[in-house]
């Protein structure tokens, strides 16, 4: 813009001063006119009174209009002066929110071990954190009281920092003073922000009130053991303050699946009802029909999957926030799982997988494909920081965990073949905190060779072990899944040597013995020598009352996967079965971890999934031992296999107390006994609806058959007859 000289008035200097920039009026520099900079100018004042004079008649004219930046003296022009109130309140809006920012990253310092400490000073001692672990996932004693939730207190007040390790201090158990129903006791309403005392005007209509929501997030944060690997903390939390409209507010999925997961670790919302095993059985696959028929509503979390599942969707077609969408995904089949819905969780499992490919998600540079395609190897936009990049790298390898450990007990084919995946192993639990980069180099590929047998402890942490636990176990199901193809295609890994029994009595896989073959050697070999190749120091998950549910996930994992490749093939009557020894190895192994566990107070209920399903296996190998002990009438064998059968069987009814899919495996479980081995003289009968750690009290020694010989024996041995039983 030309600069204009301005006018100065008689007797002053006759040097005339050109304008600096910006000095101009609003209206002149947005009709390109010469301005002087008077207030008013003499430009503006020209175009007012002409506007005046050519009025037509009865037309009001607006009054005078001419403004200016504010200028300081020396001439700088500090920042540009809002036009309207509009723009002031936006501005106001930023500030208030960089302040918010400010605030989090200093409260984020702080730990929640810090918070127990100032809760009960008698304890500061006794939770300090361990030098080994991040800085956010602090190990504590256990003999100590955790600090519970208040449902008065502010989000970020009660807990302003979460712990993102797996090691869970064994007092810590759910929440149990929750606000109820999102209803506050100073009357709080939904959307109203604490850290900012802000009401968002625009708050989501199907999400909880924001105390609620707050709440469910901290239990889900607290409890929840992959949480702090799916997202990082401190950079979730703060963008949970921002306002709803905010581009880096959470997407609307994930904090739908957020609420359904955290509903199962709180009693603020309602739990859902138990099946009636009378009406419906426990392994049914599809339980929308159940309800249907019974007019059974949706209880909260199944509620809020539905939501997450609405905004997957519409965000999908829209192509908007896709890795937040796969994020939701995988959370929402961590729900359908804990809630034993099996073909909901099948199907959602199946499209969390499949939505990794168009991401990118399941390769990293340089091993994209050789061909030209017309399409990017990912879909969205590379990340922007190391704790980006390195939460997609989680994201990926926690859905594919999910599927390899959850999809374990079907014979369904997977989502994603192992030889479709050429991605890094993610970094230490530390190293994510911090965002630390590591380059390729100095970390392993999941293609690379011995990948599974070698574990360099700069590399490795017990989440990176458990990884490939599941890349294990994924082995072993690819195997089995296999085999019978494979051996008709003449597979030479999959044919028995020449002269070999089985090969000798048929040509066909449907008799061969899979033991026989290269292939099945070299995955047992595999299965039996993965958790002794750990680092010294990952070998027990339970380490000074804390307990490493990573860890535990990946000593269990290869021995139920050794039950898996062994099971089919167990011969009891025949001496020298080398599957009979691995699959009662196997079901010790998991059986001697739930020792270890309950030797402590830790709740059973804060325990992964896949644990669940891990005692159900080790319980029917057990069953198989004990009908084999009952049939040969060998006492002592059969008192001994009955023992540790009954404390799975209180291991997952305890669960069951809270987890549905624990409650199914317990019923599952005494079913099979009933089938194999009958009723027993005294068999003791788990409360399921007994909230409290299980005691000898809460549970009844009851008789095979009723006195008066009335009672029908599977609704005695079930619990779900028409008669009431008396506990003690």
């Amino acid at each position: 813009m030309p600069k204009v000289l301005s006018t100065l008035p008689t007797g002053e200097s006759s040097s005339v001063p050109i304008l600096k920039r910006n000095q101009a009026c609003h209206q002149c520099r947005r009709r390109k006119l010469k301005c002087d900079a008077r207030r008013p100018c003499t430009t503006c004042v020209r175009s007012h009174r002409n506007s005046v004079n050519h009025a037509p008649p009865g037309i009001d004219v607006p009054p005078l209009e001419c403004t200016f930046d504010e200028v300081s003296e020396d001439g700088a022009q500090p920042h540009a002066v809002p036009k309207n109130r509009y723009e002031r309140l936006e501005n106001r809006i930023s500030e208030l929110e960089a302040l918010l920012r400010q605030k989090d990253a200093a409260s984020q310092r702080s730990t929640f071990v810090d918070l127990a400490s100032a809760n009960d000073p008698e304890s500061s001692a006794s939770t300090t954190p361990s030098a080994s672990t991040g800085s956010l996932g602090k190990p504590y004693n256990v003999s100590q009281n955790a600090p519970f939730i208040s449902n008065a207190a502010p989000f970020h007040q009660t807990f302003p920092s979460i712990p993102t390790s797996p090691l869970i201090p064994a007092h810590i158990s759910p929440v149990n003073t929750p606000p109820q129903n999102g209803i506050t006791s100073n009357g709080s309403q939904p959307g109203f922000n604490y850290a900012t005392q802000v009401l968002w005007p625009n708050w989501p209509h199907d999400l909880p009130p924001l105390e609620l929501l707050q709440h469910l997030v901290e239990v889900f944060f607290a409890f929840h053991p992959h949480s702090n690997r799916m997202f990082h903390g401190p950079s979730f939390l703060a963008s949970l303050s921002l306002p709803p409209s905010h581009s880096e507010f959470p997407h609307i999925a994930i904090l739908h699946a957020v609420c359904a997961v955290g509903s199962f670790y709180t009693i603020a919302v309602p739990p859902p009802p138990l099946p009636n095993f009378a009406e419906t059985p426990a392994d049914d696959l599809f339980q929308t029909a159940y309800k249907r028929r019974k007019a059974m509503p949706d209880s909260f979390g199944e509620l809020h999957a539905k939501f997450a599942t609405l905004a997957i969707d519409e965000s999908t077609v829209l192509g908007e926030r896709l890795f937040e969408c796969q994020q939701a995904t995988t959370i929402l089949t961590w729900f359908y799982h804990t809630h034993a819905k099996w073909a909901d969780m099948f199907l959602m499992t199946g499209r969390a997988t499949r939505y990794l490919v168009p991401l990118g998600l399941n390769m990293c540079p340089p091993f994209h494909s050789i061909s030209k395609s017309l399409r990017a190897p990912s879909i969205i936009p590379p990340a922007r920081t190391v704790i980006e990049d390195e939460t997609r790298r989680n994201t990926f390898w926690l859905t594919y965990a999910t599927e390899r450990l959850y999809s374990s007990g079907n014979g369904w084919a997977m989502s994603l073949d192992d030889q479709d995946v050429s991605q890094l192993f993610p970094v230490r639990a530390d190293q994510f905190e911090q965002g630390i980069l590591v380059p390729p180099k100095d970390r392993q590929w999941a293609h690379s060779p011995d990948i599974l047998l070698t574990h360099p402890p700069e590399q490795t942490d017990s989440f990176v072990l458990y990884i490939k636990a599941s890349i294990v176990m994924s082995r072993v199901k690819t195997f089995n899944l296999r085999f019978r193809a494979k051996n008709f295609a003449g597979d030479l890994t999959m044919v028995p040597p020449p002269g070999s029994t089985t090969a000798d009595q048929c040509a066909t896989a449907q008799y061969i013995d899979p033991r026989e073959t290269s292939g099945f050697k070299e995955i047992d070999h595999l299965v039996s020598s993965f958790v002794s190749s750990f680092p010294r120091g990952f070998r027990d998950p339970v380490q000074d009352g804390v307990l490493d549910i990573h860890l535990l996930l990946a000593i269990l994992a290869p021995n139920i996967a050794k039950i898996l490749l062994h099971d089919p093939h167990v011969d009891l009557k025949r001496k020298g079965c080398i599957s009979v020894q691995r699959n009662l190895e196997a079901a010790h192994a998991v059986l001697d971890q739930l020792y270890a566990i309950w030797s402590t107070s830790f709740d059973l209920t804060l325990l992964d999934n896949f644990c669940c399903f891990a005692f159900f296996m080790s319980g029917r190998v057990l069953i198989r031992f004990l009908h084999e002990a009952k049939e040969a009438g060998n006492q002592a064998q059969l008192v001994t296999f009955r023992t540790e059968l009954e404390y799975i069987r209180i291991a997952l009814a305890k669960i069951g107390s809270r987890i549905p899919l624990a409650y199914r495996y317990a019923k599952m479980l005494d079913d099979i006994i009933l089938q194999s081995v009958g009723l027993l003289d005294e068999l003791v009968l788990p409360n399921f609806q007994h909230p409290s750690f299980p005691t000898s009290s809460d549970f009844s020694i009851i008789p095979t058959a009723a006195e008066d010989g009335s009672q029908n024996k599977l609704e005695l041995l079930l619990g779900i007859g028409p008669s009431t039983l008396a506990f003690n």
